[in-house]
């Protein structure tokens, strides 16, 4: 297990499962996967990771198209926590420079990355996706975990979308007084939002959380559905 990687000068050590990486069991994280087509012909796309357990995770794959077909091509992809903005952003707008990507193994994954993981599908289901958002056909896709590596001398805290919907709550729940009393309806909508975001991909504390939250909102305003 102390096994060392060296990629471009950034090195990584070795790690057992997915909680090394701060991955638990039942949360959802925010990070980019990268791909290849049997062509190698890269791409890297802002993926939705579930931690099914230790060492196996669930993608739902819809509208992300080079991304769905690599990987149901070929089965193979690597899961990338990075926080660098840019990345998320020219990944989710367009095509990922080519500066942004290293190797590993001949297999493309995203430079300083703050740890990554190797994994292969073990497991496909077609699945109609109904929301607000998407009500076309996708893929819930099962994989299975193999090589997982954190950078040295770096934390791996992975982006939860709960988390932040916390933080942004807490920033409206201080505005909703009587100096932003117009635009009450405004915040409270977005604070619904926010707590739909919580309570879907949160965890216990994350929900507990938006629950005083949202509780201290409506003893403020006795009117608040």
């Amino acid at each position: 297990m102390n096994q060392k990687l060296n990629i471009n000068n950034k090195h990584y050590k070795k790690a057992a499962n997915l909680e090394s990486l701060n991955m638990f069991k039942g949360q959802l994280y925010e990070t980019i996967v990268t791909t290849q087509s049997n062509e190698h012909v890269k791409n890297a796309a802002p993926i939705g990771v579930i931690c099914k357990d230790s060492n196996h995770i669930v993608i739902h794959l819809d509208n992300c198209v080079h991304t769905h077909l690599n990987i149901l091509e070929n089965g193979e992809l690597i899961v990338n926590i990075t926080k660098n903005p840019l990345i998320f952003t020219y990944s989710t707008l367009g095509e990922l420079d080519d500066e942004y990507f290293n190797q590993f193994n001949d297999f493309p994954m995203i430079k300083d990355s703050l740890g990554f993981f190797k994994a292969h599908v073990i497991k496909t289901i077609e699945k109609k996706r109904e929301n607000d958002y998407n009500d076309g056909i996708g893929n819930v896709v099962t994989c299975e975990v193999e090589d997982i590596y954190i950078s040295d001398n770096n934390e791996i805290v992975p982006l939860n979308r709960a988390m932040n919907a916390v933080i942004e709550s807490l920033v409206y729940y201080c505005r909703f007084n009587h100096k932003y009393k117009d635009k009450q309806d405004i915040i409270w909508t977005h604070m619904k939002e926010l707590n739909r975001v919580c309570q879907k991909v949160g965890n216990e504390s994350e929900k507990e959380s938006m629950k005083l939250i949202l509780d201290k909102m409506r003893e403020k305003n006795e009117y608040l559905d």
